[in-house]
């Protein structure tokens, strides 16, 4: 089950412990995962952040990181496709 949708920036600082990502939204996520859903991330953040990436916003580890997690059976974080 998908529990939530986190937006581009809510997945990068919490896969980086980013103090920017609010308790409430940690906490969130972090529960999601310890109960076995899941939590949406849309395609579309992917092409942010290669975009973001080419911009030097976000340095290139970041894709790496975001692309493991939702590639990854196990992780809390799960693609969403973009349809109507």
């Amino acid at each position: 089950m998908i529990a939530g949708v986190a937006e581009t920036h809510t997945a990068i600082w919490y896969l980086f412990d980013d103090a920017r990502l609010s308790a409430a939204s940690a906490a969130f996520i972090d529960a999601a995962a310890e109960t076995g859903d899941g939590i949406a991330i849309s395609a579309i953040s992917l092409a942010e952040i290669v975009y973001l990436v080419n911009k030097g916003r976000v340095t290139a580890n970041v894709y790496t990181a975001v692309k493991a997690a939702v590639g990854d059976p196990e992780h809390v974080f799960r693609v969403a496709a973009v349809t109507a």
